[in-house]
């Protein structure tokens, strides 16, 4: 680049030919080998990496990443807690065994010596409590399987942002590939132009600064390919990590694009979806229900509880010494009886604990839906302005094919010089790479649109 601003300098335009020939060929002697030996290292081909398609990056992406699985294995908690609050309802049923060895020595009467006494016994008891009657079970339960809503929506979630972030990773690796493609054409051109001034030069019509001049820009589209193919081995990267596999197992998209149905024709038609559809929305909702539940257990604790009792034993002793009675022995009791928790000062004051954490969660939830709402709309706008930007983008490439078209022809013809080429050629390989980059930016933002509608993948 300082080579080329050298080259186009007011002050090197005063050089005679045969001056800047000289200084060209000096710096390119030096130059060439450099450039030639750092771009080797990038300029290899890409292996041979298998394609996927978008419709199968969406089914990976809402399956095999790891912030899904974990979203998955706390759904799997939130059923088993579920399970544990609705076991209240079954009785308790307890039973335990033992055995042992007892040694007695005491005193019956005073004055009368101790009378030893040595019994192995063994013994089985078997205990039954049933709470028939729990204000705060019922209520308990409810919260658990709103517990439960809560991470499927926060499944669903982690789905659509895994997703989101998949179908970028695979645009943008599309582009990638798409600009090597473009990378290509540049090289071509650049060495047609050389071929091009070394044939002029030889007629005796061109000045041989310009075959330098040429030589120059063909490196350096040489080693813009190379930067192009390993940004094109990044991305395939990136989209594997995206979908869950390992960055090193590259993974290229089977199509430069992917086309998204358009949603939204107004900002407050993509605010309406975004409340409507946002899994994050309805798993606030199912918070805040779990937490109302937990509130009117709290207070249901308040209540008496009403439940049914029962204990049986049975026992054998064998009396090996001393005084005592051998064989079998049988005990039971059943009762009702009637729990209350009223005089715990605990009890009464954790309800409004429960009670301000749940007002807590409402607010919270109106907070997210004001942010969502937001959301959806600054992504409607985004997609707006990525559509004009591509508009733009197209308008001008077409506009820099026409110049560049006008000055090679102006060049072959011998009326213009080889600075001016190559500044038509600078301009329209901008322009084209400003065109790819812009269809790649409208369609992510179409995705993110998609996203905060939360539609994306369904």
């Amino acid at each position: 680049m300082h080579l080329l601003r050298f080259l186009r300098s007011p002050v090197t335009s005063r050089r005679s030919p045969a001056y800047l020939a000289r200084e060209c060929a000096v710096v390119v002697a030096f130059v060439f080998p450099v450039l030639v030996l750092s771009a080797s290292g990038f300029a290899q081909e890409p292996v041979d990496v298998p394609a996927i398609t978008f419709s199968e990056v969406l089914r990976a992406a809402q399956r095999d990443p790891p912030a899904v699985a974990v979203a998955y294995a706390e759904l799997m908690r939130a059923q088993a807690e579920r399970g544990y609050a609705k076991a209240g309802w079954y009785p308790s049923l307890v039973g335990q065994a033992s055995a042992g060895y007892g040694y007695d020595r005491r005193r019956v009467l005073p004055g009368v010596a101790g009378i030893d006494s040595q019994s192995i016994e063994a013994r089985a008891e078997l205990s039954l409590d049933w709470a028939a009657l729990n204000v705060a079970r019922g209520a308990r339960i409810d919260a658990a399987e709103a517990g439960e809503r809560v991470q499927r929506f926060g499944v669903d979630a982690a789905r659509a942002r895994a997703s989101v972030l998949a179908a970028e990773m695979y645009l943008r690796a599309g582009a990638a590939s798409t600009l090597v493609d473009d990378a290509k054409l540049s090289l071509e051109r650049r060495t047609h132009q050389y071929d091009a001034a070394a044939e002029l030069v030889k007629a005796g019509t061109r000045s041989p600064v310009d075959v330098q001049r040429a030589k120059i820009e063909v490196l350096s589209a040489e080693y813009g390919l190379s930067l192009r193919r390993n940004d094109e081995l990044a991305s395939f990267a990136a989209l594997a990590a995206a979908i869950g596999r390992p960055a090193n197992e590259l993974i290229r998209p089977a199509a430069s694009a992917a086309d998204f149905p358009a949603v939204a024709g107004n900002p407050a038609r993509a605010k309406e979806l975004a409340e409507k559809n946002r899994p994050e929305l309805r798993g606030a909702a199912a918070n805040v229900s779990a937490l109302r539940y937990a509130h009117d257990a709290d207070i249901g604790e308040r209540w008496p509880t009403l439940g049914v009792a029962a204990n049986g034993s049975m026992a054998y002793l064998d009396v090996r010494r001393g005084i005592g009675i051998d064989g079998d022995q049988y005990t039971a009791t059943g009762e009702i009886y009637l729990r209350w928790n009223g005089f715990d000062p605990a009890v009464w004051n954790k309800a409004s604990v429960s009670d301000a954490t749940a007002n807590v969660a409402g607010r919270d939830r109106d907070a997210l839906v004001h942010s969502v709402g937001a959301e959806a709309v600054a992504a409607y706008y985004a997609l707006e302005r990525a559509k004009t930007e591509h508009s733009r983008a197209v308008a001008v490439l077409d506009a820099a094919q026409v110049t560049r078209e006008a000055q090679n022809g102006r060049y072959t013809a011998g009326v213009g010089s080889l600075l001016e080429l190559l500044d038509a050629e600078d301009l329209e390989q901008q322009a084209r790479q400003q065109r790819i980059e812009a269809e790649r930016d409208e369609r992510i933002a179409a995705a993110q649109l998609l996203f905060t509608c939360g539609m994306l993948g369904r």
